[in-house]
């Protein structure tokens, strides 16, 4: 099998001697340096065969198991391209992941399903991008939480943001010219649709029969891993001051102003993609503010929708300064049913509508006594609850309550001094109770300056940051954890930009996913008047962000000016 030269080939001398005898062989030194060179040759020829054979039995295992598991379960049913991103697979409760990501078919084919590029000025110039320009005097003067720079936010296994994709075919002209939206959505409020109670409420958050039309289509297991979400869509801030040449890269739309301004609702699947859209409608069943009951259903001005449950409805709060006043946040119990033709609608009724003055971005606090009265916290510093509404189920008799309100606590002065408040402002529309450490959690934002004139950076407020909080969940309420400041991290398509944030960025919406100390915190924020995201961030990081903050301090006690 092997030939050797003639040097090494070995010479034998065999004497044989008779039959029966013991044969006698003479073996050279060469001769037994072949022999052990052929038996090793000889076992490693054996070992590749095995490990060859040992490879091929792992490789039939592996297939078995993945043939027979739900390996790939929590990706789409729709057919996914092979680009790679940063994102995560899915939004259940469970800590699976991967770092491959799949896109779903809506992106590859659908360019407004993507994030928006901006251009420079319209992110926030963390000190963190390289690219940024210097910090403006009222960033670098600002007070901020302990004094603390504002950190881009890491939302740990998942950490992506998905698009809130709406249609907008229906009432946006540019479209049709290859533009992106007028404005894509603004402000999204995405909720669990489950119906079995989460493990941090005393009671499931919805009643079957309230949204039996969902469950008819959709089935209560798959309800139980969907979602609902609300976005406003209206005059937002796509545009701001490109150039003719940056609007046309960026395909920024040329209509000039709003076609409508109103809600839109959307059910979307345990991924969070888009399965059904409705515009949100008005039953006139009786007077809404300035507007006379007709008994007609009209596509009325919805501004900074919000979804919240109470006893086992879907509600929706929302904002009409033109009809209902400026000060006044509107609630309505959400209606859910199919036309004659098949297709989901979503209404509010003008008969049950219950206001709450004074103020916005007043955050509903989870009620588990269907007895009680509804709670907002109306103020995050100082920190005041204020009671209203109906009481129980008995929401037909809103019109009837009015502005009825009971303020259960407000701070604001120690000593009988004038203690300044700091610029804080409550954002999220439900507040999630975390009955462990008897707390209710909450985001909240600032935005500097405090002011909201006239300025070349937004129409109104920018360069926003945000922070968790907690308040007790029982009187006397007060601050019991706040943490320092945070930036979402841009998802901006513009290279380069991965540690800074958006100029505008505001959080309207947080729901839990799973257990208070290990699941996900779902935030829903906006993005320069101009988009929508979606955000699960792991609870790990959210408990370990938040600090305790001393019993009678307020927010404006932790306010200091930065160690540069």
């Amino acid at each position: 099998m092997f030939s050797q030269s003639p040097r090494q080939r070995p010479s034998k001398s065999f004497n044989m001697g008779g039959a029966g005898s013991l044969a006698s062989l003479n073996v050279s030194k060469y001769s037994k340096r072949g022999r052990s060179n052929r038996l090793l040759i000889s076992i490693q020829c054996i070992m590749t065969v095995l490990g060859v054979l040992s490879l091929f039995i792992i490789y039939i295992q592996i297939k078995t198991v993945h043939s027979t598991s739900n390996y790939g379960a929590e990706l789409p049913d729709i057919v996914l391209s092979e680009e790679v991103k940063s994102k995560s697979d899915g939004v259940g409760t469970d800590k699976e992941s991967t770092e491959k990501v799949v896109v779903d078919e809506r992106e590859a084919t659908d360019p407004n399903c993507t994030f928006r590029e901006y251009v420079d000025r319209r992110y926030y110039g963390h000190r963190n991008n390289f690219k940024a320009e210097p910090e403006p005097d009222f960033l670098k003067n600002g007070l901020y939480i302990r004094g603390k720079d504002p950190i881009i936010l890491d939302a740990g296994s998942n950490n992506f943001a998905k698009k809130a994709c709406l249609d907008h075919s229906a009432w946006d002209p540019g479209i049709a010219k290859g533009k992106r939206p007028f404005v894509d959505s603004q402000n999204p409020s995405a909720m669990s649709l489950r119906l079995t109670k989460g493990p941090t409420e005393q009671q499931p958050r919805l009643n079957k029969e309230n949204v039996q039309v969902l469950v008819d289509t959709y089935g209560e297991e798959r309800l139980e891993e969907m979602f609902i979400m609300s976005a406003t869509v209206g005059n937002g801030q796509c545009q701001w001051g490109e150039t003719a040449a940056e609007m046309e890269r960026l395909r920024i739309s040329d209509v000039d102003k709003a076609r409508t301004v109103h809600g839109e609702l959307l059910i979307l699947d345990k991924h969070l993609d888009r399965l059904s859209q409705t515009s949100i409608k008005l039953l006139s069943n009786a007077d809404w503010g300035k507007k006379k009951k007709d008994g007609q259903m009209h596509l009325v001005e919805l501004d900074d929708t919000r979804l919240f449950f109470s006893n086992g409805y879907i509600w929706l709060y929302y904002r009409n300064g033109g009809n209902l006043g400026y000060t006044v946040q509107a609630h309505n119990p959400l209606y859910i049913e199919k036309n004659s033709n098949g297709e989901l609608i979503a209404f509010l009724k003008a008969s049950e509508m219950v206001k709450l003055c004074c103020g916005r971005n007043m955050s509903i606090i989870p009620l588990n006594d269907s007895s009680k009265q509804m709670e907002a916290l109306t103020w995050v510093d100082p920190v005041t609850v204020t009671t209203f509404g109906p009481r129980g189920t008995n929401h037909r008799r809103l019109a009837e309550i009015g502005e009825t309100i009971d303020v259960h606590r407000r701070l604001g002065r120690k000593g009988g001094g004038n203690k300044h408040k700091s610029d804080i402002h409550g954002t999220n529309g439900f507040m999630v109770h975390l009955p462990s450490t008897n707390e209710y959690l909450g985001v909240a934002h600032f935005h500097r300056p405090e002011g909201r004139g006239k300025n070349d950076y937004a129409r109104h407020g920018h360069h926003y940051t945000h922070a968790y909080f907690t308040i007790s969940d029982s009187t006397p309420y007060r601050l019991k954890r706040i943490s320092n400041e945070f930036l979402f991290r841009s998802m901006s398509q513009t290279a380069g930009l991965k540690e800074d944030g958006d100029l505008i960025q505001f959080a309207g919406s947080i729901d839990l996913l799973g257990g208070e100390a290990d699941g996900r915190l779902l935030i829903s924020y906006g993005i320069n008047d101009c988009e929508g995201a979606i955000l699960p961030v792991d609870m790990t990081i959210v408990q370990t962000m938040l600090i305790d903050v001393d019993e009678g301090s307020e927010v404006v006690d932790l306010m200091k000016k930065r160690i540069n």
